[in-house]
């Protein structure tokens, strides 16, 4: 039984951790973005999720990586190997079931 729920009904919630990782403003972008477009690197995620700060990013980005939905990946640049970030099969898992409330979302405005 989950913590969130006490007596003798069976708790309807998803583990609490993910809730506190999925549940921050920028993780569904971030996971909507990389499902969109594959391996991305921080700068285009920032410029493309206008109005996150770097700290704010970065600290989505970890949290992402510790539940294992993205991982780093690491690409050549002009200057040699450089950071980027994709999904994995989770987060592709979670992506996958994010696009119909996105379609949800998008007819019922």
């Amino acid at each position: 039984m989950s913590s969130c729920c006490l007596g003798e009904l069976e708790c309807p919630c998803p583990p609490i951790g993910l809730i506190d990782v999925v549940g921050k403003k920028w993780a569904v972008c971030v996971v909507s973005l990389l499902g969109k477009y594959g391996t991305v690197r921080f700068g285009p995620i920032q410029k493309c999720l206008s109005g996150v700060s770097p700290a704010t990013l970065t600290s989505t980005l970890r949290a992402l990586e510790r539940t294992r939905l993205i991982r780093r990946v690491p690409i050549e640049g002009r200057r040699g190997p450089v950071q980027a970030y994709s999904l994995t099969p989770s987060g592709t898992s979670l992506y996958q079931s994010l696009l119909p409330l996105a379609s949800w979302l998008s007819t019922s405005r």
